[in-house]
């Protein structure tokens, strides 16, 4: 929201629809992650639970091996499809290359994002909340300070919202790890990073039905986009219009309340005039 808030300020409608898109595939990611990361939570608060520290120690072992193993085959993959996922997410023309390089930036930072979310899980898992909602907390002042200065003093465009971004979480995992350091909260040995089926296996079992519940609510969200996009513009195009100002996409979901998918509202207004 602070990317898209700020370069709206700066930037033309090309500009803001390059973020928009690239932002909406980097929070399928992320929702992804976090999800596959309540595993972890679950194994570690169990392991403390039971008083059972070794156990506690291997589940944040493994954990280290297992995302950080899935965020460098995540990074390279998705930075080879940059262009694929671009032309997917039916990118209008004038934003497609704002949207690469918003990507280009934004793919080499999920390692800290991972990283980000996996220190969170354990921490978590160990009963502390308030110390993830603050690290989250620095990482959001610190990504509108340099959104500010990449997008609206340098002039970076999209690029520059990638950088603050990605750089903003960096920060956000330098002091978590700081805070654990300070602490001595987990100490590991090198055998806690050997991967342990047992243990791999108890982080999956609760990790991946989540993630992929989760990733499939944002590939909907995605897919109806996408269908929304082509054909306001295919009806765009064919009443001699064009696009005059930014687009706006409001959109009711409460799956707290409900899972029925006639109850989800999105509604995408974009503004024309005559071409």
């Amino acid at each position: 929201m602070a990317d898209l808030f700020i370069i709206g300020q700066y930037e033309g409608v090309a500009g803001t629809t390059a973020v928009a898109v690239g932002s909406q595939v980097m929070h399928m990611l992320t929702v992804m992650i976090v999800g596959l990361a309540m595993g972890t939570t679950v194994s570690i608060a169990r392991a403390i639970g039971a008083d059972d520290r070794p156990q506690a120690a291997a589940a944040t072992g493994n954990t280290v091996t297992l995302f950080l193993s899935l965020s460098l085959v995540l990074t390279v993959g998705l930075l080879l499809l940059r262009r694929p996922i671009t032309a997917v997410m039916s990118t209008p023309e004038a934003a497609v290359e704002g949207t690469v390089r918003y990507l280009t930036i934004c793919f080499p930072g999920i390692p800290c994002i991972t990283a980000y979310n996996i220190l969170s899980a354990i921490f978590r898992g160990m009963g502390d909340s308030k110390s993830p909602m603050f690290f989250i907390f620095i990482a959001c002042l610190a990504n509108i300070a340099l959104d500010y200065l990449f997008i609206g003093a340098l002039h970076l465009g999209p690029a520059g919202a990638a950088l603050g971004t990605s750089l903003s979480q960096a920060i956000s995992v330098a002091i978590s790890l700081a805070v654990i350091v300070r602490r001595r909260t987990m100490p590991l040995a090198k055998a806690d990073l050997r991967p342990q089926k047992p243990v791999m296996d108890a982080i999956l079992k609760i990790g991946v039905p989540i993630s992929v519940q989760d990733g499939f609510i944002q590939i909907s969200f995605i897919a109806i986009t996408v269908i929304a996009n082509r054909r306001l513009m295919d009806y765009i195009r064919a009443n001699h219009l064009q696009p005059d100002g930014f687009s706006r996409e409001i959109t009711l979901i409460d799956y707290g309340l409900t899972n029925d998918t006639e109850k989800f509202v999105t509604e995408i207004t974009i503004p024309v005039r005559e071409a």
